[in-house]
């Protein structure tokens, strides 16, 4: 049943959808190593939104509002995914446990309500922080 509070793009049938970037949010994919860090880093401050884990390529993706992704210049290794790429977004009950090795993606930090968006530039201070500074 699908509730008002959540965005009309997030499945609600269990099964991951392969949604496009650009329309409703842009994607900032981080190494799982960083963005673990990163992620307990904004948790405490609660600035982050739903984080998607894709554990079968290590690594995280952050939503952000459309547009946003390429506005800034990110650290190496942190790939800001926008129009003319698409991202596999979990049902939004597929929240948190054990990975069962099917390859496929889960929210990893909180079960998403609202618009699911972080701020793109609340992620980017928090990644420059983590990867040293260096934003090119």
């Amino acid at each position: 049943m699908r509730t008002s509070l959540l965005p009309a793009w997030l499945p609600f049938d269990g099964r991951v959808r392969i949604r496009p970037l650009g329309e409703e949010f842009d994607a900032v994919r981080v190494p799982l190593s960083q963005g673990l860090y990163v992620l307990n880093r904004l948790r405490l401050t609660g600035l982050s939104g739903p984080v998607i884990e894709d554990q079968a390529h290590g690594v995280l993706y952050w939503l952000v509002p459309p547009g946003s992704a390429n506005d800034r210049g990110w650290p190496p290794g942190v790939v800001p995914l926008g129009r003319g790429y698409s991202l596999a977004v979990p049902a939004a009950d597929r929240v948190g446990g054990p990975w069962v090795g099917d390859g496929e993606v889960r929210w990893l930090s909180l079960r998403p309500t609202g618009h699911c968006l972080t701020d793109p530039v609340v992620l980017h201070g928090a990644l420059a922080r983590v990867f040293g500074g260096r934003c090119g």
